[in-house]
């Protein structure tokens, strides 16, 4: 199946285009699942639940890799089961790792995580070391039905430093949309939305508004909506008449939503409240 099928028929079935992101924050992990256990245990025992609670509401997943990785093998061991249980729910996953290197490293990369056995959907890349670091991600996701999201125009407040550099009369970031554009050209679905996609963050809506015009049949990975102030609102222009074309991520805001009730033994079922809360926010989309 082509990886734009994939996530659209998801969000046909959930009526929902929100991407659940699985940001573990340890310390924000209720104490109570922590006891007498290892801290990949916990991770499980706090995210199972959370996405079994959420399923319904979601159209995929997002884990990001480094709160997992940074309890060595434990931690990945307990990232790739969180991805295959995530897989089981038919959920798709996309992997946050920000990956981009040259040659036979990005080949090695992109085989680990675009592999065709791997239980991964997608992964975020980064475009910094030019496009041809990029094609063996491109390559790869085209041989077994997986898609990459290139960091085009990122959430964070510091991301103007570079991606809003002005290079002859264009900005960086409308230079990497451009070529991301282009090299989602080859791989196209019957409906026109191509397996490489576009990391656009929802806390720059004008930016967002103008990347979709360079990026006609990218589907949008939206971070920045909810906990860094990204309005829904502010996502129109992202999304085209069929309710499809962008993804729209929250992580914080559903995994702790148990923080403002104070009910740290109910957080499932306040992430899963706070899901809902969010696909109705998001669905004038659908």
């Amino acid at each position: 199946m082509h990886f734009a099928d994939l996530i659209n028929e998801s969000v046909d079935t959930k009526q929902s285009v929100l991407c659940l992101g699985l940001d573990p924050h340890w310390d924000r992990i209720p104490d109570f699942l922590k006891e007498d256990c290892t801290p990949d245990e916990a991770i499980l025992k706090f995210l199972i639940p959370i996405i079994d609670a959420c399923e319904p509401h979601i159209a995929c997943v997002k884990p990001q890799i480094a709160f997992f990785e940074q309890f060595g093998s434990i931690g990945f061991s307990a990232f790739e089961k969180v991805c295959m249980y995530a897989k089981s729910k038919q959920l798709p996953v996309i992997v946050d790792a920000k990956r981009g290197d040259i040659g036979s490293t990005a080949e090695a990369y992109a085989e680990a995580f675009l592999g065709k056995n791997r239980p991964y959907d997608a992964l975020t890349v980064n475009p910094y070391m030019g496009e041809d670091t990029l094609i063996p991600f491109v390559k790869k996701a085209n041989e077994n039905g997986k898609g990459i999201f290139v960091l085009v125009k990122t959430s964070n407040p510091g991301s103007g430093d570079i991606q809003d550099l002005p290079i002859g009369d264009e900005l960086v970031c409308e230079k990497i949309a451009r070529m991301v554009s282009r090299l989602g050209l080859d791989n196209l679905n019957t409906n026109q939305y191509s397996n490489i996609g576009a990391v656009v963050g929802a806390t720059y809506p004008e930016e967002l508004s103008l990347l979709r015009r360079d990026m006609p049949s990218q589907i949008f990975l939206i971070p920045g909506y909810g906990a860094q102030g990204g309005e829904a609102n502010d996502l129109r222009s992202a999304f085209y008449e069929d309710g499809k074309g962008a993804l729209v991520n929250s992580s914080r805001g559903i995994l702790f939503a148990f923080e403002d009730a104070k009910e740290p033994e109910n957080f499932a079922l306040h992430a899963g409240e706070a899901a809902r809360k969010a696909k109705e926010d998001l669905n004038f989309f659908a």
